[in-house]
């Protein structure tokens, strides 16, 4: 049978963060492929910089988030909006999570690693020494990651998003995150929603969807 979970989704993206934990129940999936698609939520022209409202609007879904998801982002994340010179922008953390992939790293772990640095280590992810940073966390090597950061053509990366968007729109996607399988050439988007605060659950649903050989 052939099978892949394919997870639509953007390393700034709050909803994302909340999801986390069930990318990672996911990976517990024995035999279960995970392709991932990062769709540059705020990638340019929707990259800004970050103001009292705009911190305000996060706020307002940083609870919802938590409510619904049980993840909380950290104090250091609400310091880094707060301090005048935070910048939305996905595109530098997307080139980071295919630079990462070309120097030999697993580019869901470092996304992972990415999305805790923002959320929860209040780290700048749009500068390349943070995303240089995280490489090392992940074990790849700095030189290596910053040579694939340096090469990697915008044309590469703009294509990367653009496909992100079009199969997104394609199996009907709502927006970031989606989790949507793949089998036997057929594509299904997952309710994850129901999942949120039960990750095992999560893991259980995927495992019984590859044992039966069918999509729910």
């Amino acid at each position: 049978m052939n099978v892949t979970l394919h997870y639509i989704a953007d390393p700034l993206c709050g909803w994302c963060f909340g999801a986390a934990p069930l990318l990672a129940a996911s990976q517990k999936v024995e035999g279960l492929p995970i392709q991932l698609h990062l769709g540059g939520l705020f990638s340019a022209p929707n990259n800004q910089q970050v103001d009292a409202a705009m911190v305000r609007f996060i706020m307002s879904h940083h609870e919802r988030i938590t409510q619904l998801t049980g993840q909380t982002p950290s104090d250091k994340m609400k310091q880094l909006l707060n301090s005048g010179s935070a910048i939305l922008d996905s595109t530098p953390p997307i080139k980071a999570c295919l630079a990462a992939e070309q120097a030999g790293g697993n580019i869901l772990s470092y996304y992972q690693a990415l999305v805790k640095a923002h959320f929860m280590d209040g780290l700048p992810v749009v500068e390349e020494e943070t995303l240089s940073q995280i490489a090392l966390i992940c074990g790849i090597n700095t030189a290596d990651f910053q040579k694939a950061f340096s090469s990697l053509q915008e044309a590469e990366l703009a294509q990367h998003i653009n496909d992100s968007r079009v199969l997104l729109q394609s199996i009907g996607g709502q927006g970031f995150p989606t989790f949507a399988l793949e089998q036997n050439g057929q594509i299904k988007i997952l309710n994850h929603q129901r999942f949120y605060n039960n990750p095992a659950g999560w893991q259980v649903s995927l495992s019984d969807i590859l044992a039966s050989e069918t999509i729910h």
